[in-house]
């Protein structure tokens, strides 16, 4: 971050250097990731750029990877869960309407 003074008001500004346009930190070590590969993806009418990025420490990265598998592993069974529920809530209904229409 730099320093300018403003020749208005003489107040200090500070600046950042623009030239990036923005900052991608590791969420363990805080080092700027790097990227991996970058590619176009067609999605519908549209064509999408993907990239992906990672830790320059190849150990932070390998700790990052099973923190988002485990987080991934998770969620999914949640959702898998979640769906086995409506399944059977819905086979509640269905079942409950059938006894109706006998009754």
């Amino acid at each position: 971050m730099a320093e300018d003074l403003d020749e208005i008001t003489g107040e200090v500004i500070k600046t950042t250097n623009m030239s990036k346009g923005f900052s991608n930190p590791c969420v363990r070590c805080g080092k700027e990731r790097v990227v991996l590969r970058i590619w176009k993806e067609r999605v519908y009418d549209s064509v999408v750029e993907n990239t992906e990025t990672i830790c320059p420490d190849p150990e932070c990265q390998k700790l990052v990877n099973k923190d988002n598998k485990k987080l991934k592993d998770r969620y999914t069974a949640l959702k898998l869960k979640s769906e086995q529920r409506a399944v059977h809530r819905n086979q509640l209904r269905n079942l409950s309407k059938v006894k109706k229409r006998k009754s």
